[in-house]
């Protein structure tokens, strides 16, 4: 299992995330602002979309099983990271 941490504040951190593909992958965010903007975690590359409540750890699991880039973003598409599947 490979694990990333980002921190979610007025941005994410760190924005690009490098990932092997193959591996299950666990990416836990913690969201530390009150922006409404930052509610709401999409990952389309992935099917995923998730909720960030604000002060919690929450986690999302996938398998990357594509090498390329691929976007995530809060769900007004404001801020903006990346995976880099390798």
């Amino acid at each position: 299992m490979q694990e990333a941490r980002i921190t979610v504040a007025g941005g994410y951190s760190p924005g690009a995330n490098r990932l092997a593909r193959g591996i299950p992958t666990r990416l836990v965010f913690e969201r530390n602002e009150a922006s409404r903007c930052s509610e709401e975690l999409l990952i389309p590359a992935f099917g995923l979309q998730q909720s960030l409540p604000q002060g919690e750890l929450i986690t999302v699991e996938f398998t990357p099983t594509e090498i390329g880039t691929f976007a995530f973003t809060c769900g007004m598409r404001m801020l903006r990271g990346e995976i880099v599947v390798s």
